[in-house]
């Protein structure tokens, strides 16, 4: 199997027509964020162009909610001209349609149980501290507890 740059492979003719629909994905995208409140905007993005269509997915059942209320106000941002009209599909767009696509949140990883600490260290780190508060605990964990501190 030959090893080719993804770049060679987006350019050539077989892979023309997805590169154009990402790009178009990718451009609606960028509109889609500047339209959308940012907390609706951190929890959804444009997933795909079903012909007239546009996909787009909501991380839970709150935000697909919310989307669909302000659908009509984000189609009609995502129909309008931009400045740099150079993709008249755009003014094709003739609905929105809100997908819940709930991601499986990853396992948290279970810290494994330390081993006991040994007594001896604690104690030889103990004695090589000034008299503190820490050094009373370390002491007091190791068992080499002075009996003076302990007689107050």
């Amino acid at each position: 199997m030959a090893t080719e740059p993804i770049s060679k492979l987006l350019v050539s003719p077989e892979l023309q027509p997805i590169a154009a629909r990402l790009e178009d994905i990718k451009r609606l995208q960028r509109r889609y964020r500047a339209i959308v409140p940012e907390s609706l905007a951190q929890a959804s993005r444009v997933c795909a162009i079903d012909g007239t269509v546009v996909v787009v997915g909501a991380a839970n059942g709150a935000v697909a909610s919310a989307l669909r209320q302000i659908a009509p106000r984000l189609l009609e941002g995502l129909r309008r001209p931009q400045k740099s009209a150079k993709h008249s599909t755009d003014q094709d767009i003739t609905s929105i349609r809100v997908e819940v696509q709930v991601t499986v949140p990853q396992r948290k990883r279970v810290p494994e149980p330390r081993g006991e600490v040994p007594k001896d260290k604690l104690g030889k780190v103990a004695q090589g501290l000034a008299d503190s508060p820490l050094k009373e605990t370390l002491e007091r964990m190791s068992g080499q507890a002075r009996k003076s501190r302990s007689t107050r």
